[in-house]
């Protein structure tokens, strides 16, 4: 059942049924041991919140449930009490009261691409934002404002109509609210920085229910935490971005011969050794038929002659057997380079930042890949350029040097396959260990304190502080959390 404002109807009474008690356990960084209901929630209370609500609310007996509660990592499949689709700000606030009110958990749901399920929960409610996609450009400011249940595809069609982008990630789906609260790794960020770093204010819904503006003159502390920290400190419900000039570009992909591992990863080194700020490289070990197979994205956003003669070294040393760049729109761009499956695969994933590809760290990856379930990705974020050029200190996001972000995965098509493919991502990680300084927060399926701690480093402590002023009791526990200590 759908509610509105101007509709409720008698199957709440029915929905009643299924509301039983939730244990606050095992909650993601660490487990929360409060019980959250006694008893079921009352009819009632759900026809007050539906009668404050501009949006919907879902409740377990309604038809659109059962897609309504699915994110895009199938590994999780949640049950939650109720599901608001927020359609504003007031929405999310009366939303998060009435959770708080009712003592349920909360999850926070913008394009639902969290590595860790995030989106939804157990027993709980969920705020979905996915209604709230406005776009709206400033021209006198340079800038675009876009609500959170917007996802990247929405803020380029917007801004690429006017030759312009921001630093987004490449999947078209993602939602902006998890890419940007936990930094926002983009293939434009070697040469305008991080999602985070274009970020000029947002709008938060903080645990308390007080709606904020985050800014670099408004609440200047929060406006540290959220650029980095995640939706620990409140529900971002709008972003404001700076905006650049990007038109064409020269993209796309080149795809070598399967069983090359090794060299092609000192052809990556070598080339990323002295990448100009125009060129972004995301390469990929993926599998195949034959053997894993080694992939290139590669994007250069300035003139083609210079982007084309850096070509020539990722062209020569092994000649690719599949060649797509050329110059193309960057919307274009945006839309190919990272195609989603129609049907996504369960999926756990990790991270491991490397200031250095050195031989042990080579080898160790090419040991697992000719080891590896039969669906899997190694996929190489090269940070150089503006990204590095921030010091880590400005912001909660502090992955600030040269170096390269790995985000390991994989999947899996029955559980049988689900452990082994789980562990093989976790013992590819612990041999990449001793090579690795830090990691991106926003790339793991299993956020643990130990892994929270290491990805925010020095950072971390002022990050509990904040969390004490703003989340107090850890309302918004279901993210990679951050404790009040």
């Amino acid at each position: 059942m759908l509610i509105t404002r101007r509709q409720f109807t008698r199957q709440t009474a029915l929905a009643t049924g299924a509301l039983y008690p939730v244990l606050w356990a095992n909650r993601a960084g660490g487990a929360d041991s409060r019980v959250t209901r006694l008893g079921p929630i009352d009819a009632s209370a759900i026809k007050k919140l539906a009668s404050k609500i501009s949006g919907q609310v879902i409740t377990q007996d309604s038809p659109v449930y059962e897609s309504a509660r699915h994110v895009n990592n199938p590994a999780y499949d949640r049950h939650p009490v109720l599901i608001v689709r927020c359609g504003s700000t007031t929405d999310v606030a009366r939303s998060l009261e009435f959770a708080q009110t009712q003592s349920l958990i909360v999850a926070v749901r913008s394009g639902g691409h969290s590595a860790a399920g995030f989106g939804v929960c157990d027993g709980g409610l969920v705020i979905d934002l996915g209604l709230m996609r406005r776009v709206e450009i400033d021209a006198h400011k340079n800038t675009v404002r876009a609500q959170a249940g917007c996802v990247i595809g929405d803020v380029d069609h917007t801004t690429q109509r006017l030759g312009l982008a921001t630093v987004l990630g490449g999947c078209q789906t993602v939602g902006l609210g998890g890419l940007t609260l936990g930094g926002g790794v983009g293939t434009l960020m070697p040469k305008y920085g991080a999602a985070c770093d274009n970020l000029e204010s947002a709008d938060i819904v903080t645990a308390d229910g007080r709606q904020l503006t985050a800014s670099a003159s408004l609440n200047s502390d929060l406006f540290w935490a959220i650029r980095g920290g995640g939706g620990n400190f409140g529900i971002a419900t709008s972003f404001e971005y700076r905006l650049h000039p990007v038109s064409d570009v020269l993209a796309g992909a080149l795809e070598y011969p399967a069983d090359h591992i090794p060299d092609l990863l000192h052809v990556y080194l070598d080339f990323t050794a002295s990448a100009p700020d125009e060129v972004m490289l995301v390469s990929m070990i993926v599998p195949s038929p034959q053997a894993p197979r080694f992939r290139i994205l590669f994007r250069h956003c300035g003139e083609p002659g210079p982007g084309n003669q850096l070509l020539k070294a990722l062209q020569e040393p092994i000649k690719p057997q599949d060649d797509t760049i050329k110059i193309m729109p960057y919307l274009e761009a945006q839309r190919t380079e990272f195609p989603q499956p129609r049907k996504p695969l369960p999926y756990f994933a990790t991270s491991v930042f490397l200031p250095e590809l050195n031989e042990p760290a080579i080898t160790a990856i090419t040991t697992a890949v000719h080891d590896a379930p039969r669906h899997f990705r190694v996929m190489m974020w090269h940070f150089h350029g503006a990204v590095t050029r921030v010091p880590s200190s400005d912001m909660a996001f502090p992955l600030r040097r040269n170096g390269h972000e790995l985000q390991l995965r994989a999947d899996w098509d029955t559980p049988e396959e689900a452990l082994s493919a789980v562990q093989w991502t976790k013992n590819l990680r612990a041999a990449l260990l001793p090579f690795s300084h830090g990691l991106y927060v926003n790339s793991l399926s299993e956020p643990s304190d130990e892994l929270i701690r290491t990805s925010y480093g020095c950072n971390y402590h002022r990050l509990t502080e904040l969390k004490k002023k703003y989340d107090p009791t850890n309302v918004l526990g279901l993210n990679p959390n951050i404790k009040a200590v």
